[in-house]
């Protein structure tokens, strides 16, 4: 076969191995996680990650990719993948953030020194990143890129235990949690602290998507789901409302709710066919999917950046005028941000590098389940 017909059989396949695994469902919650999580830190609204617990359900759709990848690439193929499609849109604030930072005194930082051995986590996060006391905004949300980048290297083992013991490994990190979190355990600090805490906590969500790929999940009613998701919020909640004033600020609390959520959210499998009604709102989602870590890792540099030019122009910082100000001008600064740099993430997903993504494909539900063909005897 010559070079052209190599090069559409491999387009071919590609292309039926996303319909096949593409799912408009999965697509939708993670666009609404990144909404919230915008949302939330535009007009932070504490009941906000109550409603819908993002980080959570992002931890969780992440394992159910990374099991997927698992299960048809191999552990070695799997990482170098996930390496590559989590990391470059780091490398790409990286190139941004640390010039700006070192222009701006970084060197001379008295609050925050800097120390050349650590810029390594911006390239290999397996702390968090440093940042100035000027630039502190470029590195509050990459503690999720360096959990993320744990799951992934842990992912093989995880996986290994998972398949032969799927209920107790799904219940370890969420045991060790509240373990790390009581008087039982001392809490470690710094950054093997932020490491145990942050993989404990989103562990058993992560495993969820394990159990979501391979439909362990479905083999449990949806009823019971929702049933296991309430006892685990309220016993949050009445952890909770003794340990903060806020019952859920609790970070057992928080984890108990998030993974409840997750447990439902993961176990239903909705069509999501009217979205076929709504091109436009279905390409949004299919554009915050192919921009979903470059909009993660931008979100709050631009927010920060729009809070400074707003309170130049008078507004005063933490009114409900600042809040909706910072909503309206950060939206579309922050689109801009994605747009300039969100090529990157083209690049990193192995596709052509385009301003504005490419519409995937997705799973299509038949209208009717076709019916097995009964042979005579």
């Amino acid at each position: 076969m010559n070079r052209s017909g190599d090069e559409q059989v491999e387009q071919v396949e590609q292309t039926s191995k996303a319909l096949r695994n593409r799912s408009r469902y999965v697509d939708t919650l993670r666009a609404v996680a990144i909404t919230r999580v915008f949302l939330h830190h535009t007009l932070w609204i504490s009941w906000l990650a109550v409603l819908f617990p993002s980080m959570f359900v992002m931890f969780g759709l992440a394992g159910a990719m990374t099991a997927g990848s698992l299960e048809r690439k191999g552990p070695a193929t799997t990482v170098r993948s996930r390496l590559r499609r989590l990391l470059p849109p780091l490398w790409a604030l990286a190139a941004i953030a640390i010039p700006l930072m070192l222009l701006n005194g970084w060197r001379t930082d008295p609050t925050s020194p800097l120390r050349w051995q650590d810029l390594l986590y911006w390239f290999l996060p397996l702390a968090n990143p440093p940042a100035s006391s000027w630039g502190g905004a470029f590195t509050l949300a990459l503690w999720y890129i360096r959990a993320c980048l744990w799951f992934v290297l842990l992912s093989p083992v995880l996986w290994w235990f998972f398949k032969r013991w799927p209920l107790p490994t799904l219940l370890a990190p969420l045991t060790f949690a509240i373990l790390l979190y009581s008087p039982l355990l001392p809490s470690p600090a710094g950054r093997v602290g932020d490491v145990l805490w942050s993989t404990a906590s989103y562990g058993t969500c992560w495993l969820l998507g394990f159990a979501r790929h391979t439909r362990l999940l479905d083999k449990a009613p949806f009823w019971a789901c929702v049933a296991g998701a309430a006892v685990l919020g309220v016993a949050g909640y009445a952890w909770g409302a003794g340990h903060a004033d806020f019952p859920f600020a609790d970070p057992i609390a928080e984890t108990l709710w998030g993974t409840g959520f997750v447990l439902v959210a993961l176990r239903a499998r909705p069509t999501l066919a009217w979205l076929d009604r709504f091109p436009r709102l279905a390409r949004l989602v299919s554009a915050f999917n192919a921009r979903a870590v470059t909009i993660y890792v931008w979100q709050l540099p631009v927010l920060f950046l729009t809070g400074a030019l707003l309170q130049q122009a008078g507004i005063t910082p933490l009114t409900t005028e600042m809040k909706v100000a910072s909503l309206l001008a950060g939206a579309p600064l922050t689109a801009l941000a994605v747009l300039l740099v969100g090529w990157v993430e083209d690049v990193a997903a192995r596709r052509k590098p385009a301003l504005v993504p490419a519409a995937p494909p997705h799973q299509r539900t038949p209208a009717t389940v076709p019916q097995p063909v009964h042979q005579p005897a």
